[in-house]
């Protein structure tokens, strides 16, 4: 609904010439989720999960024998946040998953698995690289990894051994 409302403003203030008009990225809702897991679970606890939110915030959890715990939080470019939200909005995803090379399980030779889970179109998006090659080539998932990236920086997570 606010998706809706945010874009029903922009759309109204670029007819009436407004050169300010909101971003129709949402404030603090989750814009995609980065899990890693596979071969990370080798030296303990160290497979995540990223949730990076349209105003830039992270929060980094480690995957726990009953969840996953908060570990840290921390920031990256929200304009980093927003290109990826633009693509997300106008990638015809379901075509896009069509298209990818099949992927494989890089977690069962010590390797890590990504799941990517893209928010803010028809509904959660999911793309693991177990079914589906996350090919960098493609503007989308160039953003999603760019994202992903800056995150990990963010946030810093030091490796805890057994």
């Amino acid at each position: 609904m606010l998706k809706r409302l945010m874009i029903g403003v922009t759309l109204v203030l670029t007819a009436c010439g407004a050169s300010d008009a909101p971003s129709a990225v949402p404030g603090d809702e989750v814009v995609i989720v980065v899990e890693s897991t596979g071969g990370c679970a080798q030296m303990g606890p160290n497979c995540t999960r990223l949730v990076i939110s349209g105003d830039g915030t992270v929060e980094a959890y480690r995957f726990v024998i009953d969840g996953v715990e908060l570990v840290a939080i921390g920031s990256i470019d929200p304009e980093l946040v927003a290109k990826l939200h633009a693509l997300v909005a106008t990638t015809d995803l379901g075509a896009l998953r069509a298209r990818l090379p099949a992927g494989h399980c890089r977690g069962c030779f010590d390797g890590i698995d990504t799941t990517m889970t893209f928010y803010g179109g028809a509904g959660p998006e999911v793309f693991g690289s177990v079914e589906v090659e996350l090919d960098p080539s493609e503007p989308v998932l160039a953003a999603a990894w760019a994202v992903a990236a800056a995150a990990d920086e963010a946030v810093q997570i030091p490796l805890v051994t057994r």
